[in-house]
């Protein structure tokens, strides 16, 4: 079995030099790095497991925002069970959306030298990346935006699926909308924001009133009617929600004050969560593939792993679909 002192030989640098390519260390030129990497690879190296400190092999670390709710226990539902198939076990952290937890973290999982890490609405410093990227070990992101792909990217066609939502409503006769907005520093909500002003910029007779407040939870959603009717009256026929919880949260607070959706207001979501067709009126919502972005992720986290032939980063875009149910309805206006 090959140790750090036949890697060093073959790639003709000091076993300080392996060691620094292991720890992710930034004092190595590019071209070392992947001389290093190169014999890694050919003499299947691996440091040894320390027992003592619980360092792990044939594992994924996985980090996503939040599993309150739907969206991302499904994703990590489908990763675990996914990965389970291959051999591989998960190790899940949830960071709260808190740079400093996403930092100590990653950090423990450079410690016990995880295979490679699946990662979700990032918010620290990307430099935190670069520095698994550049020790070897790879990355996917899911709900992400990046400038410069240098990894793996998992996301779902957010914009598209909120200008399908808009122009749904439009559709339908809609032309003053009221949208709920999602975190202003969460990638997902920004796409959507941007699909809203895209479809509003085409059509001259739209009228979209954006909320004062944001978030993904229905008390976001609820306090978002009842902030901004308190102030105004009611002068728009259809609300488009960032979410379906902040759909449920608004349906319940417009019925507070006695309206009928959707004969009075007209509501669609986004996710198409589990209990959109359970509740009254069932929600027309916006679908999101949620096992389909965990699968995806984990099978190109997997191929990287065993594969470790250099190729190109992937940028995988899923689509979303309009589903149809009851709280949309038509008014009289000409599309």
């Amino acid at each position: 079995m090959a140790n750090i002192k036949d890697v060093a030989k073959l790639s003709n640098v000091s076993v300080a030099t392996v060691s620094r390519v292991l720890n992710g260390s930034e004092n190595v030129s590019a071209e070392t790095r992947k001389r290093v990497l190169k014999a890694i690879k050919k003499l299947n190296y691996k440091p040894k497991p320390s027992f003592s400190n619980n360092i792990l092999f044939k594992t994924i670390g996985v980090l996503v925002p939040d599993i309150r709710g739907y969206h991302y226990s499904d994703i990590v539902m489908a990763i675990e069970s996914f990965a389970y198939e291959k051999g591989f076990d998960i190790m899940l952290a949830i960071p709260k959306n808190d740079p400093l937890n996403e930092k100590n973290i990653l950090d423990q999982y450079f410690k016990r030298k995880v295979d490679g890490i699946i990662l979700a609405e990032f918010y620290g410093d990307t430099k935190l990346i670069d520095r698994f990227i550049n020790s070897g070990v790879p990355i996917v992101v899911m709900d992400f935006n990046v400038e410069e792909i240098n990894f793996d990217v998992v996301n779902v066609d957010n914009e598209g699926g909120a200008y399908k939502a808009i122009e749904y409503l439009y559709k339908n006769g809609h032309r003053n909308i009221f949208v709920i907005r999602g975190p202003n520093n969460s990638p997902a909500a920004i796409e959507r924001l941007k699909g809203i002003r895209k479809f509003m910029y085409k059509k001259s007779d739209l009228n979209v009133i954006f909320s004062e407040t944001e978030g993904y939870n229905p008390n976001d959603g609820s306090d978002a009617i009842y902030s901004y009717l308190a102030k105004n009256p009611l002068n728009f026929t259809a609300v488009f929600a960032v979410n379906d919880w902040t759909a449920f949260g608004a349906m319940d607070a417009l019925k507070s004050y006695g309206y009928k959706i959707p004969d009075d207001v007209s509501i669609i979501g986004f996710d198409d969560s589990p209990f959109a067709e359970f509740v009254n009126p069932k929600l027309t919502t916006i679908k999101q593939p949620r096992e389909e972005i965990g699968i995806t992720a984990t099978e190109i986290l997997i191929e990287r792993i065993t594969n470790k032939r250099k190729r190109l980063p992937k940028n995988v875009v899923l689509p979303t679909t309009l589903i149809e149910r009851n709280s949309v309805r038509r008014i009289n206006n000409e599309y």
